[in-house]
């Protein structure tokens, strides 16, 4: 379906959850093509997980590789596990560098690009794999809109509002981007947080640990061990912070917020956080920041099954504070408020993409940023 832009706004087009599957990539830009979109932005999980390169047909999983203790789990303290890991950084980065930049820079837009959870951070930061690269620029707020930018830009996956500029001298729109994740039983930990500030150990997730790896510029093959930080109370140190701290600074300054938010993980209790175990992990201060900040769209990817395990479902609207008069609107009015495809901003839609890289094609949210929560999601032939 190849739905008209309006005169006020611009045609994006959003995915996720690629991990290193280079013919989806391919098929997501050739989507955005065909969808005439003006701009396309991968929200996160962009390259390859560990040593292969996304490939459904590479079948060894971690634990087929890894060694293990007496009770059959993964022996993370191996020197093994370090080596994986660091092997791993390497792979990614060579896929970045080989695969997906030659497709963004032939695609005729310009590409935003997250990292997530999955993707080790100093390929993103300043001065790593990607910065280096000459067609690479970085996301910025521009209040005047200037379009002379590069053709990649990289999003700060910590918590930004950036400008989502149009290719050709269309519109800008401002837009808020968030990487972080709820600490998890994953290993990489470069993007993981407690999830709201006052949050105890015991309150994380059942499996997830502490223990795991992040990249740093520093270190000998670029990966080291770390054990995140579940202290509750202030956390204003960068490498600390909760993700409700990310989203209060973020947001901080006045006014209203952007109405488009791009965060890799979705809200608790949405379309977008089922897990096929049935357990619902999504971030509890992102849906706190949603409800109270009231964008009109947000767009998530990161679990990958979510969207089947609701049907097929991918969009649902949030009450948020402003919407205190439901109760006193009449039936005819509240059905027009909570028609989906009405953007209001007092009802915000959340999206998510359903993306599964294992899977033969890929999806993609194509919407209008003048009604975002008109999106629609399609499969990539």
């Amino acid at each position: 379906r190849n739905w008209s832009l309006s005169p006020w706004g611009m045609k994006v087009c959003f995915s996720a959850d690629i991990h290193g599957n280079t013919d989806h990539l391919r098929r997501i830009l050739r989507c955005a093509t065909e969808q005439g979109c003006e701009t396309v932005v991968l929200g996160g999980d962009l390259g390859p997980r560990g040593q292969g390169w996304g490939h459904p047909s590479e079948k060894k999983r971690i634990r087929d590789i890894l060694p293990h203790n007496n009770d059959g789990s993964i022996a993370w303290d191996h020197a093994d596990c370090l080596t994986h890991m660091q092997e791993g950084f390497d792979r990614q980065g060579q896929w970045f560098v080989e695969e997906m930049m030659p497709l963004l820079e032939a695609h005729r837009t310009t590409v935003y690009i997250m990292p997530g959870n999955s993707d080790w951070k100093h390929h993103f930061q300043p001065g790593g794999t990607l910065d280096k690269l000459p067609s690479v620029g970085r996301a910025y707020c521009d209040d005047e809109c200037n379009q002379d930018s590069p053709k990649v830009m990289i999003i700060n996956g910590e918590g930004q509002i950036f400008t989502l500029r149009s290719t050709g001298g269309g519109p800008c729109v401002p837009a808020l981007a968030l990487s972080l994740v709820p600490i998890s039983s994953h290993r990489k930990k470069d993007w993981e947080r407690k999830d709201w500030r006052w949050q105890e150990e015991q309150q994380l997730e059942p499996g997830a640990s502490l223990d795991g790896f992040v990249s740093s510029g520093h270190e000998p093959g670029y990966v080291k061990r770390k054990r995140l930080s579940a202290k509750p109370g202030w956390d204003g140190k960068l490498p600390e912070r909760s993700i409700e701290t990310a989203l209060d600074e973020a947001l901080r300054d006045d006014g209203e917020a952007p109405g488009i938010w791009f965060v890799h993980c979705p809200p608790r209790h949405t379309v977008g956080d089922l897990t096929s175990r049935g357990e619902r992990v999504g971030s509890v201060a992102l849906r706190a920041a949603i409800e109270r900040h009231t964008p009109m769209a947000t767009f998530h990817g990161h679990i990958h099954e979510s969207v089947d395990q609701h049907d097929g479902m991918f969009k649902e609207h949030i009450a948020t504070m402003n919407d205190m008069g439901a109760r006193e609107r009449k039936p005819e009015e509240e059905a027009e408020r909570t028609r989906v495809g009405t953007s209001t901003r007092d009802r915000c839609t959340v999206v998510s993409v359903g993306n599964d890289f294992r899977a033969e094609a890929p999806h993609v949210i194509v919407f209008d940023t003048d009604d975002p929560g008109n999106a629609v999601r399609m499969k990539c032939a």
